[in-house]
């Protein structure tokens, strides 16, 4: 009888280490599908911060839209009026560009907003940059 009650506890001790294991094993595969989400968003925003500068970078000197992304990224905007999204990166990542032009007299002054989305619209990265072009033409050609 005394080895029948032992082997019954050890069975429920065993029992209650498993499930303990078992949960931990799942508490831990949580863990690092967490990490690995937050590590490609992560890796989202650095991409879309220098793309974003580097588009910037290129329209502060020319003023020309289709121009600083084609250099910027490589891609070709077709007919830009003023506003667009471009969905990159297999539909994860929404390019929106937003340009106002203002004319001073002495030359034209333009702003462009960048903006980088993930594809739930939450912002990952955004820039307004200005350029300034004498009545003259472009300042670099």
């Amino acid at each position: 009888m005394l080895n029948r009650k032992s082997n019954n506890l050890l069975f429920a001790e065993m029992t209650i280490a498993l499930l303990f294991f078992v949960i931990s094993l799942g508490v831990i595969i949580r863990v690092f599908a967490s990490a690995d989400r937050l590590e490609r968003r992560s890796q989202r925003r650095v991409q879309a911060a220098l793309y974003a500068q580097s588009i910037a970078e290129a329209y502060s000197v020319s003023g020309d839209v289709q121009n600083a992304v084609k250099l910027a990224m490589g891609l070709e905007l077709g007919e830009f009026t003023g506003e667009t999204n471009i969905v990159l990166d297999g539909e994860e990542v929404t390019l929106g560009l937003s340009e106002t032009e203002n004319d001073t007299g002495a030359g034209i002054y333009s702003e462009l907003v960048i903006t980088f989305s993930d594809n739930s619209d939450e912002p990952l990265y955004s820039l307004e940059c200005g350029a300034y072009i004498p009545g003259g033409g472009a300042a670099v050609e």
